[in-house]
C-alpha cells in the first residue's frame, strides 16, 4: 500500500535548513547521501534530492486524484480518476523501489521535494474555494489540475531518463533505465486519457453553447459532457 505522507512521525529523514531543525536522528546530510547510486559517476546526493521530489510529485498526485474522484458527480470521470490514482499509487511504489535498488532512503525529504509538496498541495487546496465557480467550472478545474499533474509526471519520468543516460555502465544505470520506462509509460497513458477527457467537455461546451446557458442548465450540460466522454 503507497504510504499517504512522510512526516517525521511516520519516519522522514530531512536536511535542516535556515529555518529547519533537526532531530538528530533524523537528520540527513550530503556526507551520508555521498554513497547514493554508487557506481554511476553521478552526483549522488544530488540525484537523491531528486528522486524525493519525483516521489513527493506523484504522492501528492494520489491526494489529488482521490479528492477529484470524491468530488466530482460525473461517474465517467470518477472512474477515470481512479485509475490515475492507482497509476500514479504504482509510480510511487516505483519510485521508492528505484531509491532503496540506489541505496537510498524511501522516507528521505529532500528540501526540493518539500517544495513540491507545497506546490502540489495549493493546487488540490484551490479546490475548496466551492463558492468560486458552478459545477461545470470545477469539472474543468479537476481535469486541467490532472492534465497539469501528470504532465509533471512525463517530465519527471524524462529527467530520470536523462540521467540514466548520464550514468556510468552498471547497475544503478540500467535500474534507472527500467524504472524511467515504466514510469513514462504510466505517466503518458494518464495524461492521453486526460487530455482526451478535457478535449471532449471543452469542445461539446462550445459547440453547444453550453458556456453562455451554464446557469440555466448546469445538470443538463453535465449530462451531455458525461455522454460525450463515454464515446
Amino acid at each position: 500500500m503507497t504510504r499517504s505522507a512522510v512526516r517525521t512521525e511516520t519516519g522522514a529523514m530531512i536536511k535542516p535548513g535556515p529555518m529547519v531543525t533537526v532531530t538528530p536522528e533524523r537528520a540527513v546530510d550530503d556526507d551520508r547521501l555521498a554513497t547514493f547510486a554508487t557506481g554511476s559517476g553521478l552526483n549522488g546526493p544530488f540525484l537523491a534530492d531528486q528522486l524525493s521530489a519525483w516521489t513527493t510529485h506523484d504522492l501528492m498526485g494520489v491526494h489529488l486524484f482521490a479528492m477529484l474522484t470524491r468530488r466530482t458527480p460525473n461517474p465517467i470521470l470518477a472512474g477515470l480518476y481512479g485509475r490515475l490514482r492507482t497509476s500514479a499509487s504504482e509510480r510511487v511504489q516505483t519510485w521508492e523501489a528505484l531509491i532503496g535498488e540506489l541505496g537510498g532512503m524511501p522516507k528521505y525529504v529532500s528540501p526540493t521535494a518539500r517544495m513540491t509538496g507545497g506546490m502540489d498541495e495549493k493546487i488540490i487546496s484551490s479546490f475548496l474555494l466551492s463558492g468560486s465557480g458552478d459545477e461545470l467550472t470545477f469539472e474543468t478545474a479537476g481535469l486541467n489540475a490532472a492534465f497539469a499533474a501528470l504532465s509533471l509526471g512525463v517530465l519527471n519520468a524524462q529527467s530520470l531518463t536523462n540521467c540514466a543516460e548520464k550514468a556510468d555502465d552498471g547497475q544503478a544505470k540500467q535500474v534507472m533505465q527500467a524504472a524511467a520506462t515504466r514510469l513514462d509509460g504510466s505517466a503518458q497513458e494518464g495524461l492521453s486519457e486526460v487530455e482526451k477527457a478535457l478535449s471532449a467537455s471543452m469542445l461539446l461546451q462550445l459547440s453547444s453553447g453550453t458556456a453562455q446557458k451554464v446557469m440555466h442548465g448546469v445538470d443538463k450540460a453535465a449530462s451531455k459532457i458525461k455522454n460525450a466522454l463515454r464515446s
